[in-house]
């Protein structure tokens, strides 16, 4: 993952790989929005929420993820 300065311009998210927003999205949609309506639950949904928490937060989410074979 990129690091990113905290006076960077625009969303976290959009600065992230491909790969990288792939993963967090996946994991946001099962864990953290589980309960939310589907047929609402859209990438933008997910890119809020990840653009909220930051990228200290989504490193520790996909490292997580990947030591846990949840995402590849």
């Amino acid at each position: 993952m990129q690091e990113v300065s905290a006076g960077s311009e625009g969303a976290f998210s959009s600065v992230l790989s491909v790969a990288d927003r792939d993963r967090l999205r996946l994991i946001v949609r099962h864990v953290h929005l589980r309960y939310y309506p589907q047929d609402k639950l859209t990438n933008y949904e997910c890119d809020k929420l990840i653009d909220a928490w930051g990228p200290d937060v989504a490193g520790r989410m996909i490292k997580a993820a990947v030591d846990r074979g949840l995402v590849g």
